[in-house]
């Protein structure tokens, strides 16, 4: 079993990402991808430990997102308001495998007083630092081999020369950038055994697929690729 981490580079919010490119490279291996549209450090820590038992000598890729990044997890109505008029992420309310209600709210600007006054750059920074050290000593363990990267590695890793005609001008590049990230950076690194014949048929799926942003019918245009197999 492969768990997979991260934000809205890893969720296919846009069209498929990382994590179902992956569950299509390995079809008999099941993916428990936790990710979320502008996630923060703690909502992906808070979904590793919920999953911590069933991780035991499995795999993890950890795609850290931005250190600054809040997440509220919501006991009670109280944040109702401020959520309703937030001007980008007022939509963005999650529910975790255990059902707690969460509010992911990236940069919000509602919350611009906390990041540049409570909150500075330092103290992100080092919680991010205290957050991989304790998640790495927890992975180790429990024997769970596991890779780290970021959402930042992938997006540098997009801003190639090569990608330059194929990237898309979305926050989040386009899904053959993701097949090639996951085949150079980090399916080597782990040394996972994909089939050859597997890995160029879907690159050449995805190289011909006619890739629109926040295509209501992703889904269903995905399934029916992997499904062709």
């Amino acid at each position: 079993m492969i768990f997979t981490f991260g934000d809205g580079f890893a969720t296919g919010h846009i069209w498929p990402e990382w994590p179902q490119i992956l569950q299509a490279l390995l079809p008999d291996q099941q993916i428990c991808n936790i990710a979320g549209i502008g996630a923060g450090p703690e909502f992906l820590i808070s979904g590793l430990v919920d999953q911590l038992q069933s991780m035991q000598g499995q795999t993890a890729i950890v795609q850290w997102p931005a250190p600054n990044r809040f997440d509220k997890l919501l006991q009670d109505s109280t944040w109702d308001t401020l959520i309703e008029r937030d001007a980008k992420y007022h939509f963005n309310k999650v529910q975790d495998s255990h059902k707690r209600n969460w509010w992911l709210s990236s940069g919000s600007d509602n919350l611009k007083e906390y990041h540049s006054h409570w909150v500075q750059t330092q103290q992100h920074t080092r919680r991010l630092d205290i957050y991989k050290a304790l998640v790495q000593n927890t992975l180790d363990n429990i024997d769970c081999k596991f890779l780290f990267t970021s959402t930042q590695d992938l997006d540098n890793f997009s801003q190639q020369s090569r990608f330059h005609n194929v990237r898309q001008n979305h926050v989040q590049p386009s899904p053959i950038v993701h097949f090639y990230w996951l085949q150079e950076k980090v399916c080597s690194k782990l040394d996972m055994s994909i089939d050859p014949e597997r890995v160029q048929w879907l690159e050449k799926e995805i190289i011909n697929a006619n890739w629109i942003a926040y295509d209501p019918e992703r889904e269903t245009y995905w399934n029916s690729i992997i499904n062709a197999k």
